[in-house]
């Protein structure tokens, strides 16, 4: 199989370019992204891509990154003129690609008809820019939380917390239970940590921005929610350095019992030897705690989409790859192994969909999910950079909340 980036992305060897087939007619694409580099999900990824050869016998090659990565590497790739047809992008990278116009309209490439026999209006307008469909959708549900049934019903609890109050009694009574066990897996490191600040943020009424787009970050919610993190550090219940990565593969492991995540957090426990019908047991979707029982849960929107580059030489087979990730079998097993939602209507229909007990939860947040705050700026990794050092500074006792949201907040400003 001809998959060039299969070994993972963190200091692997540069990606082998694709070499044209000297068969007629055939060629070979660049497929990009960081799916293909995550050890859970690449059996998955390379099996999509032998459904392309088979289908259509042409060459795909797949060039690959880490998730942090993958906006600086895709932008120095399509505008350093390297081969580059069609990529995953989640709903932030999406932005910083759109906003530097090296899309295609996938209307141009698939079709109207296609686009609208296949997809809901509701779901195309997540990769929909001013009219032109430059994302198309792959797979879409929310970020929330995620937690270990068998190490909370072993420290006393039968359902997983609903307020703030019961989420910090049920830490309590998990490191009673085992202090090897990290309570809560919550991201203080790269860029996952200043995105993660946010929805709790918002649970205590906050946000980076006002409506009025006035930086907010460093008023009294923003405060108590960094005197928060600063609380569940001191007692033990999060650790520093730590981020997405760690905490899926430590989740997996049985060492920690609550984190943040989408659907993916699926894939790492599957990899780990856990059949995929019995995920629920040990992986199951929350509702982010909220202040008072009653209030709205918080969840930022998730969604994984494709994008065609302009440059490309080979839209049309880049648009074949698509339909093959979209149909149903590719989609629905890529659901089954991942547990990444599928987006077309026929397949989001499907009983295997409607009928996954570890899906439900997933699909209950996106009732109250939020587009991310940073989602739409081409600058977004850094303000969330800046949300990750300061939080840093707080949490190892440099500065105090405050102090360390009010110079966010003036570097916040001084990037916009």
């Amino acid at each position: 199989m001809s998959c060039a980036a299969c070994s993972s992305g963190e200091g692997s060897a540069e990606p082998q370019e694709p070499e044209q087939k000297a068969d007629a007619g055939q060629t070979d694409i660049v497929w990009a992204g960081w799916g293909g580099e995550e050890e859970a999900s690449k059996p998955t990824f390379e099996r999509m891509m032998e459904a392309y050869r088979t289908e259509t016998g042409q060459e795909v090659t797949w060039v690959g990154f880490t998730w942090a990565d993958a906006a600086q590497q895709l932008l120095i790739r399509a505008q350093g003129g390297e081969q580059l047809d069609i990529s995953q992008a989640d709903i932030s990278i999406f932005n910083t690609l759109a906003q530097a116009d090296i899309l295609a309209d996938w209307t141009d490439v698939l079709g109207e008809e296609y686009l609208s026999e296949n997809f809901e209006e509701s779901v195309l307008s997540v990769g929909n820019i001013d009219g032109q469909q430059l994302g198309l959708p792959w797979t879409m549900a929310a970020l929330t939380m995620v937690y270990n049934p068998q190490i909370l019903s072993a420290a006393g609890w039968e359902e997983p917390p609903v307020t703030l109050e019961e989420f910090e009694a049920c830490m309590a009574d998990i490191k009673a239970y085992d202090p090897e066990i990290i309570p809560y897996a919550l991201s203080t490191k790269d860029v996952t940590c200043g995105a993660d600040f946010v929805p709790w943020l918002w649970t205590n009424g906050g946000g980076i921005w006002d409506e009025d787009g006035k930086t907010i970050v460093n008023n009294e919610a923003g405060v108590e929610t960094l005197d928060w993190y600063q609380d569940m550090l001191g007692k033990g219940y999060v650790s520093m350095d730590v981020g997405r990565s760690e905490a899926r593969q430590m989740f997996a492991q049985g060492k920690v019992a609550f984190y943040d995540d989408a659907v993916v957090a699926k894939s790492q426990v599957v990899s780990n030897g856990v059949e995929p019908d019995d995920v629920v047991d040990v992986c199951s979707a929350m509702l982010r705690p909220v202040v008072n029982e009653g209030d709205e849960p918080q969840a930022v929107q998730w969604g994984g989409m494709l994008v065609v580059y302009k440059d490309s030489e080979y839209k049309e087979q880049a648009g074949d790859l698509a339909k093959v990730l979209l149909s149903d079998d590719v989609a629905l097993d890529y659901f089954k192994n991942n547990g990444m939602p599928p987006v077309t209507k026929s397949a989001a229909s499907s009983e295997v969909v409607q009928n996954d007990p570890y899906i439900k939860t997933f699909i209950e947040s996106t009732a109250t999910a939020r587009l991310e705050e940073t989602a739409r700026m081409t600058n977004a990794s850094e303000i969330k950079n800046i949300l990750t050092e300061e939080i840093q500074f707080a949490l190892l006792g440099q500065k105090d909340s405050k102090q360390a949201l009010d110079d966010a907040a003036k570097r916040i400003e001084s990037a916009n």
